[in-house]
């Protein structure tokens, strides 16, 4: 029962000291099989061990002078995982192109894994830096077509104001006229916050009390 003594005979006991250094599955069976202790489990020879004192000589660390098992190496894709000059199956050289999730094709420019944005690549060779607070745009609305001659800048206030009035979803027979506004609605919330007390909070447009 839990919690009671379990008995040992001499002879068991010393027996269980002289085999005490067995990894544990053997002890037990090997006891139970001579003295036909089938009450006692592994797990009271063990918590007698313990009790007992008993050393079986196991630290469980690997010690100096100690062979490894012949399979104890590295197997499977670990081992050859980091070798030096190792490619994965995806790498792309640099020059490489794709397609981002946003629909933008992007370069390979650096190793090991700089994409950038061919549009933006394409202005800043032909026009120099993006300015801050600008993103490079098409003017026809394709996001593949990075030619030159269909990219310009738009401000991020223009941009909302175009997102605003449908985005792409405005006809391309009226993209131009969508801008033309965009512009002068963001040249004059520029104008309103140039001229506003620095001390004074900002009205909210009508877009943002709707």
């Amino acid at each position: 029962m839990k919690g009671q003594p379990i008995p040992y005979s001499s002879e068991e006991l010393q027996w269980l000291s002289e085999n005490r250094t067995l990894i544990i599955g053997d002890y037990h069976s090997r006891f139970a099989k001579k003295f036909g202790r089938k009450d006692v489990s592994a797990t009271n020879l063990h918590a007698l061990r313990k009790r007992k004192g008993w050393k079986t000589g196991r630290t469980g660390c690997y010690e100096k002078g100690n062979i490894p098992h012949p399979n104890a190496g590295l197997s499977g894709p670990n081992k050859t995982s980091f070798k030096k000059g190792h490619k994965p199956h995806n790498w792309k050289p640099v020059g490489s192109r794709r397609i981002n999730v946003e629909g933008y094709i992007e370069v390979k420019t650096v190793e090991p894994a700089k994409w950038e944005q061919l549009h933006v690549l394409n202005w800043v060779r032909e026009n120099g830096p993006v300015p801050e607070g600008y993103c490079v745009t098409f003017i026809d609305g394709d996001k593949l077509n990075c030619e030159p001659g269909n990219l310009e800048l738009l401000s991020r206030g223009e941009l909302a104001v175009i997102n605003k009035m449908g985005g792409k979803g405005i006809p391309p027979e009226l993209r131009v006229t969508a801008k033309l506004v965009a512009k002068v609605h963001s040249k004059r919330r520029e104008r309103i916050d140039a001229n506003r007390p620095q001390n004074s909070h900002p009205r909210p447009s009508r877009e943002e009390i709707a």
